[in-house]
């Protein structure tokens, strides 16, 4: 067989932390495995107790889902019914505890734009 592999595309998540009332947004491969610890970060949850959408993502000791990428869990997501992250009426929803420490910097991997206050904007409601 020759090997004409598809080329991944870049795909724009969004990262709803209801209890913070705060939403970022992340650029990733479809075929990157998930960093959970830059995640939490953004948020600055504790990685241990970190849920997208209120499932536990399994991770290595570098915080990063072991097997699992990022298009096997949207398209779980999506077959769910559940968000799917593609706009702020669809973000994922975060959940986790709040870590005592501050936020540390981001990983490099990710480029997170954190939208605060989203509840006084356009990003809380979708019409």
């Amino acid at each position: 067989m020759s090997g004409t592999r598809k080329k991944p595309r870049e795909i724009t998540i969004k990262l709803l932390c209801p209890s913070l009332s705060k939403m970022a947004q992340v650029v990733v491969w479809e075929d990157q495995r998930i960093d959970l610890g830059s995640i939490s970060r953004a948020f600055g949850l504790d990685p241990s107790t970190l849920r997208l959408n209120g499932h536990f993502i399994s991770r290595g000791v570098d915080l990063i889902a072991s097997s699992l990428t990022w298009n096997s869990l949207l398209s779980f997501f999506s077959s769910k019914g559940l968000p799917t992250g593609r706009d702020q009426c669809d973000a994922l929803l975060v959940t986790g505890k709040l870590c005592k420490v501050g936020l540390k910097r981001m990983s490099l991997h990710f480029h997170f734009l954190l939208l605060s206050n989203f509840q006084n904007s356009n990003y809380g409601f979708c019409y």
